[in-house]
């Protein structure tokens, strides 16, 4: 796995594929964790699963904790810049801006302006999509 740097605060990072497909970055550092349903820590596994689990500390004295396996967190989670990282989603005024407000009275579109909207969706959506390419 290539370790890159987060551009935002520097830390290490690597880029893990979710199971839907998308690249999410996480902690370069893995961590050992026990898995738990109502754990604190959401744990991305190598092969992109997603699971909620408690990260453990094998090397802590006293009782040995279970360790069920390793896997990353979630950059998203330990970054001090993750709201500047974070794509907004668009509004629909920038996707569609000549859609009246629900306090206007409903006009009647034509075929044209229906084309024009589908023409201006498609064309956000592409640039959402070209965004989300790391």
């Amino acid at each position: 796995m290539e370790i890159k740097t987060c551009k935002f605060c520097g830390a290490p990072i690597v880029w893990l594929k979710t199971q839907n497909g998308r690249p999410m970055p996480c902690n370069a550092a893995a961590v050992k964790y026990q898995e738990n349903y109502k754990g604190k820590d959401v744990i991305v596994l190598s092969d992109g699963k997603v699971i909620k689990a408690t990260v453990v500390n094998p090397n802590v004295g006293g009782l040995a904790p279970i360790v069920d396996g390793e896997g990353y967190i979630s950059h998203f989670a330990t970054c001090t810049h993750a709201d500047e990282a974070r794509t907004p989603r668009p509004t629909i005024e920038a996707v569609a801006p000549n859609i009246p407000s629900a306090t206007q009275t409903p006009r009647e579109y034509t075929q044209e302006d229906i084309f024009s909207l589908a023409d201006a969706y498609e064309a956000q959506e592409a640039a959402s999509r070209e965004r989300r390419k790391w």
